[in-house]
């Protein structure tokens, strides 16, 4: 009789505790379901999350793409106080394509109304007073107009170039300047929502630079409630029309996009903008979060004053150039996570890296839901599985869960780009910690296995991403495709390796596989795996790709590109020189996940993937960087392509042709040289090898470094003095791998 009252008390007990349990959960559960939730504390909380997760997650690495020229102190000592006159700025621009090869230009600067520098406006004020009826005075002023029309020499700069102009919208009802045309407008959109609020005024550039320009974009940032820029509107809403960003805008011009169209879920709320088929995820606002790669100064800066005076180093040919100030006193510094006084330019040029990468962070449309979802699956660990413990066990107990948290947290982050809200996550744990210690109950000792039961089944981690977010679309049984593979294998890499440490060899090529997989995936590929030196990629999958032979030989191209900027780099450092060879076949693959129940790999397998890999061997033989097979040559006959030969490879009965792209230009004394080449090789083919000789030697002669020109002269010299078989194809037979 004297047990049952302790039992029930037991239980009456256990259940208080466990109902304010659930109802701590309960109230927290308010902030991803109601807006009831979004308390500034727990904003002031999220954003101080946010910021280390972003911190803590740097790469601390610029973006070669995108270079920045700062108006700097040094630029407003030698050229004079800014804003300087725009005939200086005419031929900043001139000097930034015509010098420095610019892919494109974006200033992150307002010029919104006429320079009056030149004195011009004295002079026409002296025509029309003091100096009226003087015709030598009118004529010398006709004849100087030009001169003195700064505006006009900077919009003739700018005018049939890849500029792109920033502006800014005002909170005061102001018109100012003139407003580039608008991405898309209101009754564009359809059902889908943009919950944006309209801007009521602007101030934009001096109407002929505007006219001049290939676009304008914003430059206005949002603050966040404690005055730090973590976010940028990608489009701002006035009078019925939507305008870009600057950094929206410049990518567009990159991109050579015809149009930036706003993407929308199953809720018709917004979720993308599509500019030239790459998506850039955003909030339901419009806004994108930064994707900041390291603190100030992290991308590439070149002076200004440099760049006009033409002694800025010539190594940024081919990227996006922003030019803006950071200056002391200019007003372009802004308050970021990373810095108080972070450049307003840079911040662009992080949002121009990120849709180039695709490394944008974003908060998912479902980010609510998996908010949620943690925090009832932790909330109720806590309420059933921590409590009647002892205290030191507890903490334990807690101190796991918040590290799974936020361990999860930092995978999506990381692996995903999801920006899921984790403060108040963090905060009910706490306090459920803080009530489970305070009701001072303790439970009999158990083993907690659920939360890693759930992570008991090995995934490659190439694969989480995918089937995460595509579930069934990609399947792990094999399937055959038409797709495109590349080996591409350092040139006598043991001998090159073997006088350096480990840890130089480490190094060595963490420098090298870095760049050649930055080029990979810029190009959309899936690198399949590292063998030592060598690097296996395709294209086509998972994701199906009608430009996979285009998009690998591009890639090919680009790789061998950077190989003399790796070259510098690596004799600065003591590393040997690196040559490599890509070899590229298309066909029909076998691609999926393969291996054994220890482990498994998505990969591709087949006679198309082993003739890639043949004929990257081969390209020490004939001595070209490249080579590619004939199915490749047909998917690009844009391309420019020498046809090597006919080889019949180790493990094939039937011939195959061979090529070395060359381009889609090429300078008139390439295009002589290959036209002398084709003549040779069709005597060779022919059995003319006497008069194919004598073409061979030519081209050896003029160009000794190129080894396929001996190549085919020695092979000429050998069928004269001993001729092939009468059913001799043209083709060569090569026995070993």
């Amino acid at each position: 009789m004297e047990f049952a009252p302790r039992g029930l008390g037991a239980q009456l007990i256990a259940a208080r505790r466990w109902l304010v349990a659930l109802i701590i959960i309960g109230i927290f559960l308010l902030h991803p379901l109601t807006e009831f939730g979004k308390s500034s504390f727990l904003s002031k909380l999220e954003a101080i999350a946010y910021d280390t997760r972003l911190k803590f997650t740097l790469p601390n690495q610029g973006d070669p793409q995108v270079v920045i020229i700062d108006v700097d102190e040094a630029s407003i000592a030698r050229e004079g106080r800014w804003p300087w006159p725009r005939d200086k700025l005419a031929r900043l621009t001139r000097q930034l394509f015509d010098r420095y090869q610019a892919r494109a230009v974006g200033f992150d600067v307002l010029f919104a109304e006429a320079d009056r520098s030149s004195g011009i406006d004295v002079l026409d004020s002296l025509a029309q007073s003091d100096l009226k009826g003087d015709r030598r005075y009118a004529e010398a002023l006709v004849r100087r107009r030009p001169e003195l029309d700064f505006d006009a020499q900077f919009a003739d700069a700018l005018r049939g170039k890849p500029v792109v102009l920033g502006f800014g919208f005002t909170d005061q009802a102001q018109e100012k300047g003139a407003l580039p045309p608008p991405v898309f407008r209101s009754q564009d959109l359809g059902h889908g929502k943009i919950k944006i609020l309209a801007e009521v005024g602007y101030a934009a550039n001096f109407a002929p630079l505007e006219q001049a320009a290939a676009g304008s974009g914003h430059f206005d940032p949002v603050f966040d409630a404690d005055n730090v820029v973590r976010r940028v509107p990608m489009v701002k809403l006035y009078r019925g029309g939507y305008y870009p960003a600057l950094s929206l805008a410049i990518a567009r011009v990159v991109l050579e996009a015809k149009a930036v169209t706003p993407r929308f879920g199953p809720d018709d709320t917004l979720e993308a903008f599509d500019v030239g088929g790459l998506a850039i995820p955003v909030a339901e606002d419009g806004t994108a979060l930064i994707p900041f790669r390291g603190p100030e100064k992290t991308f590439k800066y070149r002076s200004a004053t440099d760049v006009l005076a033409g002694t800025a180093t010539v190594d940024f040919a081919g990227a996006i150039v922003l030019v803006g100030t950071t200056a002391k006193g200019l007003q372009d510094l802004r308050p970021t996570p990373l810095a108080p006084d972070f450049p307003g330019v840079e911040i662009h040029a992080n949002l121009i890296a990120g849709m180039l990468n695709g490394d944008f962070k974003s908060v998912p449309p479902n980010a609510n839901a998996v908010e949620a979802l943690i925090m009832v699956v932790t909330g109720l660990i806590l309420v059933f599985a921590i409590p009647y413990r002892r205290p030191l066990v507890n903490v334990l107990g807690v101190t796991l869960i918040i590290a799974a948290v936020v361990g999860s947290n930092l995978w999506l982050w990381a692996r995903h780009n999801d920006a899921i809200p984790l403060a108040a996550t963090l905060t009910m744990l706490v306090v459920l910690f803080g009530w489970n210690m305070l009701a001072g109950f303790m439970r009999e000792e158990r083993k907690i296995r659920r939360v890693s039961a759930m992570f008991g089944e090995y995934v490659p981690p190439q694969r989480v991403a995918q089937m995460v977010e595509s579930g069934e679309r990609y399947s792990m049984a094999g399937e055959s495709r038409e797709l495109t593979v590349l080996f591409c294998d350092v040139r006598e890499f043991t001998a090159l390796s073997e006088n350096l440490t480990p840890q130089d060899l480490s190094a060595m090529m963490n420098a090298y596989l870095t760049p050649m997989t930055s080029v990979i995936h810029t190009y959309h590929g899936t690198v399949d795996k590292y063998i030592g030196d060598s690097i296996m990629a395709f294209w086509g999958a998972p994701v199906p790709n009608e430009n996979h032979a285009r998009d690998g030989v591009d890639a090919a191209l680009t790789m061998q590109e950077k190989i003399p900027a790796l070259t510098r780099e690596f004799r600065d450092r003591g590393w040997p020189e690196l040559a490599i060879g890509i070899g590229i076949n298309s066909g029909t693959m076998n691609v999926g996940d393969m291996g054994s129940e220890f482990r498994k790999a998505y990969t591709v397998l087949g006679d198309a993937v082993n003739l890639a890999s043949r004929l990257e061997g081969l390209t020490k033989e004939y001595g070209v960087p490249l080579i590619i097979g004939e199915d490749t040559r047909r998917a690009i006959p844009e391309m420019t392509c020498r046809e090597l030969d006919r080889v019949r490879v180790k493990g094939k009965v039937h011939a195959v042709t061979i090529y070395e792209p060359l381009g889609r230009t090429l300078a008139a004394e390439l295009a002589g040289e290959l036209g002398e080449w084709d003549a040779a090789l069709g005597k060779y083919r022919e059995g003319k090898f006497t008069e194919a000789e004598i073409a061979f030697a030519a081209l050896a002669g003029a160009h000794p470094a190129k080894k396929l020109y001996a190549l085919y002269r020695a092979r000429c010299a050998a069928f004269r003095n001993e001729p092939p078989a009468p059913d001799w194809d043209g083709a060569t037979t090569f026995v070993a791998k």
